[in-house]
């Protein structure tokens, strides 16, 4: 079993891969799966407070309204009168909105309220550092609007009786009740959820310590030695396959183990058979990154290209497999394409997995068994490349080079 331990030792020595792919990832899935709350979080609604400044150069009836229904919500902040003093309100954040009400504003409007004419305009200045101004002006808005329709419908109403009768409109507020209905989402959904945001981290963790094993083990000048000593081709790589094979399941078992430990009461949920069909969904899906992997490892590609192809592939995947994003959210052309890809099947089997019944009937496994057979025969297609792609490099010139030694 020496080209056993030799791959384990290489392994050892690239340590920090399996740490930060695996290890590491895994726990921010698990912090990520822990900060959602699947219950009902529902609280009194709360209109948020703000900070606003008023310039009035009119002194009218209307620009006082205007100034009183700010102040209802708002906390008054004093700005003088200055090009100066409005520029830093805004821009170091001492007001979230501040309006200058021009002279002449109230009469203008009135007038051009009851004729249909151009309405005067306001001068609005936001914060850079909220969104509230916007939202603030839209209040505003609302209410010269409520004065402009008084106006236009009653010629003869004065100029406060409409702006009170305005105050008045704005004030009514309409009843509602909260209804308590409950989520339709489940604990076992945080168990699902971490479980499918492991696509990336199973999917980049193997292609790279598979790939850089394989590749290493694959160098010009290793593999001349091996062909040299009494050990035969076939052991040469069980013993390598072996030791992918380690690799594969330590991330497996150490993911799913975490999963079971941080969330106790989400697997209290789900079926024990859903358990085990949980498991062997990650399983299977394990054996298409280690494909992959062995695919690297045949065509001599070295720590950089592993990194690379892992770490992109596991994000397109991941993405188009519904880890990070719900597919419902996609374009059905991004749904359809998802299909090809073995993260959608994983996500799916890991769905129907934690919802089957604790007695499954023949169609709920046949979902489930109809998703591990996609996630098998993607592994199988990569193994047929890798087997394909490594007996044509050692028919080259090179056999790889001795560029590959890059990879230790």
């Amino acid at each position: 079993m020496q080209v056993f331990k030799c791959a384990l030792h290489i392994l050892k020595g690239n340590l920090v891969f399996p740490l930060v792919y695996i290890v590491g990832l895994s726990f921010m899935g698990l912090f990520m799966a822990v900060s959602f709350d699947f219950g009902n979080t529902s609280q009194d609604y709360e209109r948020p407070a703000y900070d606003y400044a008023v310039i009035d150069r009119d002194g009218s009836v209307l620009s006082q309204a205007v100034a009183d229904v700010l102040a209802v919500q708002g906390e008054a902040v004093d700005v003088p009168d200055e090009k100066v003093a409005i520029q830093d309100a805004a821009a170091k954040g001492q007001v979230h909105y501040l309006l200058i009400i021009p002279e002449g504003f109230g009469s203008g409007f009135v007038s051009a309220a009851r004729t249909g004419e151009a309405l005067p305009e306001l001068e609005t200045v936001y914060s850079y550092y909220a969104a509230k101004g916007v939202f603030v002006d839209q209040a505003v808005n609302s209410y010269l609007g409520l004065v402009r329709a008084l106006c236009a419908a009653d010629p003869q109403l004065s100029p406060e009786d409409a702006v009170a009768e305005a105050k008045d409109l704005a004030a009514q507020e309409s009843k509602a009740h909260l209804l308590d209905i409950p989520s339709a989402v489940s604990e076992a959904d945080r168990f699902v959820f971490y479980l499918q945001w492991s696509t990336y981290t199973l999917f980049a963790g193997i292609v790279v310590c598979v790939g850089l094993l394989t590749t290493t083990m694959g160098r010009a000048d290793v593999r001349r030695r091996n062909l040299a000593s009494p050990l035969t081709y076939g052991s040469y790589n069980v013993q390598l396959a072996l030791a992918c094979a380690v690799v594969t399941l330590a991330a497996w078992a150490w993911t799913f183990c975490l999963g079971l430990l941080a969330f106790p009461n989400a697997v209290a949920q789900i079926a024990p058979v859903g358990l085990a069909l949980s498991a062997l969904c990650m399983l299977a899906y394990c054996l298409v990154p280690l494909g992959l992997g062995f695919l690297l490892g045949s065509v001599g590609a070295n720590a950089m290209v592993c990194n690379a192809v892992g770490n992109i592939s596991g994000m397109v995947v991941s993405f188009l497999g519904g880890a990070w994003i719900s597919l419902d959210l996609m374009t059905p052309e991004v749904a359809q394409a998802a299909q090809w890809l073995p993260g959608y099947w994983y996500s799916r089997a890991c769905q129907l997995s934690a919802h089957i019944p604790a007695v499954p009937d023949a169609a709920a496994l046949g979902e489930v068994f109809l998703c591990l057979g996609v996630l098998v025969l993607f592994s199988a297609a990569f193994f047929a490349v890798a087997a394909l792609a490594g007996k044509l490099r050692t028919q080259t010139a090179d056999a790889g080079g001795n560029r590959a030694a890059e990879a230790v």
